[in-house]
């Protein structure tokens, strides 16, 4: 009687229940039954979206990952262990794989040797494919970042490098060329128009929002810093300027992009305070708003996951109902030597759906 009500139900009211799983959870669903297979196989839970949470990379003997997910509902028995370790990422490569960024529950890693190559790995679909830096490669490229994100309507999920042929400093400007591989493709492509930039020592990466990939760029050392986007729908650029910062306190690697409730968020990092504007509408310079500005000595009003790096990194949550600090010990980080967070999200698309990449399940 129980399989014939749930039978009975609406393919909405199933997709929404089987929504709630966490990843690992719904993968192992699909060996309950062929009605639960089929429920989870279709498109539109493919393109369903989990429990938001966080890949984490350590560095012990071996690269090791491990994805935590938060817990939505509260818990008035629990401090801080509303984050919760769903499972041990290990990529069958060698090489040193460092995880850049997610999007829609895909990972992009990059090796970080001379020649190394490229990943993009679902985790969950346990699956993964390979290719190559674009040419030309280092020493010719002695500058560059990527970016990762998926475009607007094509839905085309794409690699960017922005790169300059001779490095720019910070008071020479130079053309940056710009490189994008769309996974399904098999090759890169030299978009035909770039920008020019002074070298910003905080444009680590690339920070993807709403279709578009963004990091930092100003044309000479006496130019005003912007940050520049590309609509990796129409391939094309686009400059705006940022939040009015004062730069009298402005040190090396102080200021980052970022993302936040679905906004473009920058952090400046002074030396007693760190401010967080936001951008409240999106591509609008003129909507810049300080949202927070936490004093290091304040307490954070909010349950916040704080990192200290002192000789070793030390992971703590504070808890804005009990107001107390608990350490975090969950990613055994006695003999870390190398950590990176990113956001992510799992989903179930399969990258056997780029039909043209040679496909490898671990």
């Amino acid at each position: 009687m129980g399989v014939d009500l749930i039978r009975n139900l609406p393919s909405e009211i199933i997709l929404n229940i089987l929504s709630r799983l966490d990843a690992c959870t719904a993968t192992r669903g699909k060996c309950v039954c062929k009605l639960w297979l089929d429920s989870l196989t279709t498109p539109e839970f493919v393109k369903s979206q989990s429990v938001p949470g966080l890949i984490v990379e350590i560095n012990q003997i071996s690269f090791k990952y491990k994805m935590v997910e938060f817990v939505d509902e509260p818990d008035h028995n629990c401090d801080w262990h509303r984050l919760n370790i769903v499972f041990n990422l290990d990529l069958p490569s060698p090489t040193p794989n460092h995880i850049h960024s997610s999007t829609n529950g895909l990972i992009l890693l990059i090796d970080g040797r001379k020649y190394g190559r490229l990943t993009v790995c679902n985790p969950i679909t346990r699956e993964y494919i390979t290719f190559p830096r674009p040419l030309p490669l280092p020493p010719g490229i002695p500058w560059e970042i990527y970016g990762f994100g998926v475009s607007r309507t094509g839905g085309q999920y794409k690699v960017v490098r922005v790169s300059a042929g001779k490095p720019p400093c910070v008071s020479i400007s130079g053309e940056l060329e710009c490189q994008v591989y769309t996974v399904g493709s098999g090759s890169w492509r030299r978009l035909a128009s770039c920008i020019w930039s002074t070298l910003l020592s905080y444009n680590l990466m690339m920070t993807f929002l709403c279709g578009h990939l963004h990091w930092w760029t100003r044309k000479d050392v006496s130019a005003p810093r912007q940050i520049s986007r590309l609509d990796l729908e129409t391939e094309l650029f686009s400059t705006f300027s940022d939040p009015p910062f004062d730069d009298r306190h402005e040190t090396r690697y102080s200021r980052y992009l970022c993302i936040s409730s679905d906004c473009l968020c920058v952090c400046n990092d002074l030396r007693m305070e760190i401010d967080i504007w936001v951008m409240k509408v999106c591509g609008d310079e003129t909507s810049w708003t300080k949202e927070v500005s936490i004093r290091k000595v304040d307490i954070v009003n909010g349950d916040v996951l704080l990192l200290w790096k002192l000789s070793k990194p030390l992971y703590h949550y504070y808890s804005s109902t009990t107001k107390t600090f608990e350490k975090v010990d969950w990613f055994d980080l006695e003999d870390c030597l190398v950590y990176r967070i990113t956001h992510y999200t799992p989903s179930f698309l399969s990258l056997k759906t780029f039909a043209t990449e040679n496909v490898t399940s671990f």
